[in-house]
Formats: C-alpha cells, structure tokens, sequence
C-alpha cells in the first residue's frame, strides 16, 4: 500500500519518487523484473490527516489497484516509478505497517451508466473541451495539442475497460478531495453529479482569471 497526499482514479497516470527506507524495501520485495522495464503492483490510498514521509498517517479506506513501471532506480535503492490506477477497492483489513504499510482489501464492482448518464457525460465533455480552447487561446496557446491528448486517453487500449465516468475525472487536475468523492461514489449518476461540481469550479477559475 502506498499512502499518498493525492488521490489516484483509474485511468489516471501518478509519477512517484521512491526514497524511503520502507518502500525501497517494498520495490525490492514485489517489482517483477521479468519485464522490461521492471513493474510492480501496489494500493493508492489518500492520506485524510498526516504527512506522506515517516507513518502514522490517517488513511481514507477506498483507493485504487495501480500497476506501475519503474523507469529508473539508482544503486541505493532510490527509484522513479510512473502508475496508471486501475480499480477500485475499499480496505477491509490494515495490517501492520512493518515493513511497509499493508492491507487486505476487496475490488469494487463498477455499475455501468444508463444512457442518460453518458448523454450527461458527453455534454460535460464538450464543456471541458470549450473550457480548454478558451483557457489556451486566452494565454496566446494552441489547444489542440491537448484537445489531442484527450483523443490519446480515450484511445488507450488500457483503459478501454474503466468507467466512462473514472476516464474523465483522470482528464482534470481535481482536488484531492474531489477525486475522492468520485472515488467513493459506487453510483453513475452520483459519481456525475461530482464531476459537474469539479466542472463548474474549472469553469469558474477560468471566469476569474485564477486558470
């Protein structure tokens, strides 16, 4: 388990620097170094109060499964790790944390969207991508390159088997908080009614000038 002061959505890509004694152990224990680069598999929870370095840490019970690659480690064990979140999970168990935190947990089932859930997502989608044009062109930029890179996550076979609703969120830069929120919400529709709050905050940031 990797307890972290961000919360990852399936679909979602998290960078990580590993430096501490306890998850350079954790490397050493489960990276699998038959692929090329070498991958591990490890839990992604945020911490509610707390600090990411040392233990002791308040943790939320509902993360997500991530399958990263380690793109770099250097001789002492120091390491460069880039995660994509898989599925969701809620923890049924925390086991001790010696060596590193542990956990027993269960994946959670993803209900699948009616289709006015995805008429309500097409419409947020059209709404983030006029947000982005406005934000780039408003700053003398080039949307499109972003407005392609949307293209790029839709297309990824990897996600081909997430939430419509998870693949959006993992679009936008919400707030710990918010990307909890849709974290816990087992419900299309109450995971859209998050995500047109993430959505009017983006839009009402851009109307202030504060991006």
């Amino acid at each position: 388990m990797f307890p972290l002061g961000t919360a990852l959505v399936p679909g979602a890509e998290l960078p990580l620097r590993i430096f501490e004694p306890r998850y350079r152990q954790m490397l050493d224990d489960h990276a699998d170094t038959a692929t090329d680069p070498p991958t591990i598999r490890f839990g992604v929870v945020l911490i509610q109060r707390g600090s990411e370095v040392g233990g002791g840490e308040t943790r939320c019970e509902v993360g997500t499964l991530a399958h990263a690659e380690i793109t770099g480690r250097l001789p002492d064990g120091r390491a460069s790790l880039t995660a994509i979140g898989r599925r969701r999970f809620r923890v049924v168990e925390w086991l001790p944390d010696d060596p590193y935190p542990r956990a027993r947990v269960t994946v959670l089932p993803e209900q699948a969207p009616s289709n006015s859930d995805l008429a309500r997502l097409r419409t947020l989608d059209e709404r983030l991508r006029e947000l982005t044009r406005q934000k780039f062109t408003a700053a003398g930029e080039d949307p499109e390159p972003i407005l392609a890179a949307y293209a790029l996550i839709d297309a990824d076979p990897r996600a081909a088997d997430l939430s419509p609703m998870h693949r959006w969120a993992a679009r936008t830069a919400g707030q710990p908080h918010d990307q909890q929120r849709i974290l816990e919400a087992d419900d299309p529709a109450e995971q859209l009614e998050i995500l047109e709050d993430v959505m009017q905050g983006m839009e009402a940031r851009v109307a202030f000038g504060s991006s």
